[in-house]
């Protein structure tokens, strides 16, 4: 039963998009374009399948032919739009046109637009609830996107970014985080209001900070249901004025075999692996 669904998902056929068109969605590539229309883009078929499986905004899906003849795309399409009540503008572009607006080297059959969340802190009940990673100067985008994949697969509940972390709506981020950036909420601020609130006392969550020397994360008694993790810059570590607003120092411990001209230290989404595993089974041994 070929386009089972066709009737009811069908894409809006366009012989070509018009060039002002075209420079717009490329400009999507750029944060300030991003920024001014509240937007981010996600490519590829397994991040749109991910993100038509949230409650995620879409705007519009623009696809080759091939995507749309496949009937889970389309299954996935009119549930998206069936529970979330709303519908995303449907275009079968060519080829030749994807990668015109893609961002990618090697463009593969669907690029989506998206509406990009609110980014501004929550209220106190919800910042201050569960399990947050607070990155403080977080630069490499493919170390964002890996960490919000993280932040999905342990069920974290929060990413909260410094102003000077890398943007999470954008391409390389998307692309690294496999669509859960699209899933995790993500709250930015700047480090003086971060500093303000771990300041008050008493402060309501426990604030942890990963660091080269500190309590082994295997011994430390880690909070795994009101906490924050402040994991630091991938050059400079966690900034002087945040060392002294954690609570406690924790560190990933090497193996008595490790050399000593060895590695020097983790990669940050290496170590943020590690940390949330932990966490994780923590929590599982506490349910």
């Amino acid at each position: 039963m070929k386009r089972l669904f066709s009737y009811l998902a069908a894409p809006k056929i366009t012989k070509m998009l018009g060039s002002s068109t075209i420079r717009r969605f490329k400009g999507y590539q750029q944060k300030k374009f991003r920024r001014q229309d509240g937007v981010f883009v996600a490519e590829t078929p397994k991040v749109a399948e991910v993100l038509l499986q949230s409650s995620l905004p879409i705007e519009k899906v623009l696809a080759v032919e091939s995507w749309w003849e496949n009937e889970k795309n389309q299954r996935l399409l009119l549930r998206w739009e069936r529970e979330n009540g709303r519908q995303a503008e449907k275009i079968e572009i060519s080829q030749k046109e994807l990668e015109r607006i893609s961002g990618l080297e090697s463009p593969q059959e669907v690029w989506m637009l998206c509406r990009q969340p609110d980014t501004s802190l929550p209220g106190e009940e919800t910042l201050f609830s569960g399990t947050s990673l607070l990155l403080d100067e977080l630069r490499d985008p493919g170390n964002m996107g890996t960490i919000l994949r993280l932040a999905d697969w342990f069920g974290i509940g929060r990413i909260l970014c410094t102003e000077g972390c890398a943007d999470a709506y954008q391409p390389k981020c998307i692309q690294s985080s496999m669509g859960s950036a699209g899933l995790v909420p993500v709250h930015v601020a700047s480090r003086e209001d971060f500093l303000g609130l771990m300041r008050r006392k008493p402060f309501p969550v426990q604030v942890f900070g990963t660091f080269m020397q500190g309590e082994s994360i295997y011994q430390s008694p880690l909070d795994t249901e009101n906490a924050w993790y402040v994991i630091g810059n991938e050059a400079h570590g966690i900034g002087a004025d945040f060392e002294k607003a954690v609570h406690t120092r924790i560190t990933i411990p090497a193996s008595p075999r490790h050399a000593p001209t060895g590695a020097e230290s983790l990669n940050a989404a290496m170590a943020t692996a590690i940390l949330c595993a932990e966490i994780s089974r923590r929590k599982s041994m506490a349910g």
